[in-house]
């Protein structure tokens, strides 16, 4: 009988050994609720699946992502203030929705002619941003961190008629998403037109636009080359406006230096990793498209120069820095020069 007793005791103590270190397992997992008014489909959910995983793996599954895509939380306008607002921990910000309180990271836009590798543009983001303090002026002014830098494909052009080259898009409908490339539109000739993103597909099957320039994969996402079957595309026009993964400043604040450390750590393995999703997906839409009866050509280095035309960009970027002075920051004429000698400097790293 005290035997059994002994060996009930024992199988007591262990199991309540076990539940106690498991409750304090499960305690110590900290869940950062994450909005994405994007889709986690294609490049973006690639990415963000990924950076998930390594950020579990880095912290040894002190932190799980509870992640909500599609806009189910808050769209794209509203990401950043509920972000700001610590309504959520971390959030997709993507400068260009954000004019207002994010309007120096929309000089990028004025630089539309860049490298071709990730590797390179992604130098670029995190130089600028280390040499330039407006940048996280900015940033700290709006209580949001970076901690993840990621970013769409080039821009690429999709029509509903044959196009070859930059030169085939002059007095045609096209259709840009923000100002400046509406502005480098209307320098190509082409009558200019704004249609909300998620009306595209149809304005392009009724010919109430003839093409519409913006990102590869998210057009590709969307379906448009299926009424716009004639794509014009490469890597070195419009790299240039970033996406982030931003945590609430605050909230980062708190969280123990250990699991700071490991989700910087995993924020660096996925942006590392992006080079190659970067190039594969880029390959995987085009033969996806010809696979799908597209027709897909290539611009050419005159595209991009024609496309970066200084004397257009000189007149856009002089609107940029007086509309910044009206506001208040009197030396954005400083911060475009310097944006301008490390886009230089990351363009050279590919010769």
């Amino acid at each position: 009988m005290k035997k059994i007793l002994n060996a009930f005791i024992v199988t007591l103590a262990v199991f309540m050994f076990i539940s106690v270190a498991f409750i304090g397992s499960a305690q110590a997992a900290i869940e950062l609720k994450l909005s994405d008014h994007d889709v986690c489909g294609g490049l973006k959910g690639k990415i963000g699946e990924y950076w998930f995983e390594q950020i579990e793996k880095e912290t040894g599954g002190k932190v799980k992502i509870k992640a909500y895509w599609g806009g189910v939380l808050f769209n794209a306008e509203e990401e950043l203030n509920a972000l700001s607002e610590g309504v959520v921990d971390i959030a997709a910000i993507y400068p260009d929705f954000y004019p207002k309180q994010l309007p120096l990271f929309g000089a990028y836009w004025l630089f539309p002619k860049g490298p071709e590798k990730w590797e390179n543009i992604r130098w670029i983001y995190k130089s600028s941003i280390e040499r330039i303090p407006e940048f996280t002026r900015e940033l700290e002014e709006a209580g949001i961190k970076i901690l993840l830098m990621e970013n769409g494909l080039p821009m690429a052009y999709m029509a509903r008629y044959p196009i070859s080259s930059l030169k085939d898009i002059a007095g045609k409908k096209w259709r840009a998403g923000d100002r400046w490339n509406l502005k480098l539109l209307e320098n190509q000739k082409t009558i200019a037109v704004s249609v909300p993103w998620g009306d595209c597909y149809m304005a392009l099957e009724t010919g109430t636009v003839d093409g519409i320039v913006s990102n590869y994969d998210g057009m590709h996402r969307q379906k448009f080359d299926e009424p716009a079957k004639n794509i014009l595309t490469g890597k070195a026009i419009g790299w240039s406006q970033p996406m982030f993964y931003c945590v609430n400043k605050a909230k980062w604040d708190k969280l123990p230096k250990d699991v700071q450390e490991g989700i910087l750590r995993a924020s660096e393995n996925t942006e590392k990793a992006f080079a190659e999703m970067y190039e594969a997906e880029f390959n995987r839409i085009v033969e996806a498209e010809k696979k799908a009866g597209c027709t897909v050509k290539f611009y050419s280095s005159e595209d991009v120069d024609s496309w970066a035309d200084e004397a257009c960009l000189v007149e856009l970027r002089k609107v940029f820095t007086d509309e910044l002075a009206s506001d208040g920051v009197a030396n954005a004429p400083k911060m475009i020069e310097q944006l301008r000698a490390v886009i230089e400097e990351g363009i050279a790293k590919e010769k």
